[in-house]
């Protein structure tokens, strides 16, 4: 599929690079958001591009993004707090230009901006959360009313946690659901394929839900 090249404007300072995904007729949107800047994230890592190609496969639109400061989005690195308003912005512009059900999904670092952005962004009805960081900050629940939510993750995640991210799915019930590589890591050097098939079988039962 191709990709547009698109542009979106958070405020005065601020314009995210972005890669929008668009079939003839999509079934929904997914934003799609990258890990830590700082350490060479961008919207061209290859788990972005797995959910991308997730989505592409259950005739899905995607929108992945630079974060402020990375490529040629303007601004600078705000440690995850700035990173908050570049999800908001990027979900409002995709609602607004493809309909039907939107989601959200994001690795690592991404993961835990667009947990910390979530309740702040409208009509959601899923979300994909890939390799959650617990280095960095427990992520918050996933918001009532915001559709399932989907986490994969490696059971040998060097800056996750097992044990946190077991309770965290259990403490939302039946609105999350868990999956665990054995032996899995961090940066999925086993590859993306699962990331792939996962992230479609799921976008195809938010579908189901609406229907």
């Amino acid at each position: 599929m191709s990709e547009e090249r698109v542009f979106i404007e958070v405020n005065e300072q601020v314009t995210l690079e972005g890669g929008l995904s668009l079939p003839p007729d999509p079934k929904g949107a997914l934003l799609v958001l990258h890990p830590h800047p700082l350490y060479g994230g961008s919207m061209h890592n290859q788990v972005v591009l797995a959910l991308v190609q997730g989505a592409e496969q259950a005739g899905w639109a995607a929108l992945r993004i630079n974060f402020r400061g990375v490529g040629r989005s303007t601004g600078r690195h705000e440690d995850g707090v700035g990173e908050q308003q570049d999800v908001i912005a990027a979900a409002a512009w995709l609602r607004r230009r493809v309909p039907g059900p939107l989601a959200l999904s994001g690795y690592s670092f991404g993961c835990l901006a667009g947990a910390n952005a979530a309740g702040r962004v409208q009509g959601l009805s899923g979300g994909v959360w890939v390799s959650p960081p617990y280095i960095l900050g427990d992520p918050p629940l996933w918001p009532e009313g915001a559709g399932p939510l989907l986490i994969m993750s490696g059971d040998a995640d060097e800056y996750g946690d097992t044990a946190k991210l077991m309770a965290y799915d259990q403490a939302m019930g039946a609105r999350s659901t868990l999956i665990l590589t054995p032996g899995g890591d961090h940066f999925w050097s086993m590859g993306g394929s699962a990331l792939t098939r996962e992230s479609t079988r799921f976008l195809r039962k938010i579908n189901e839900l609406d229907s």
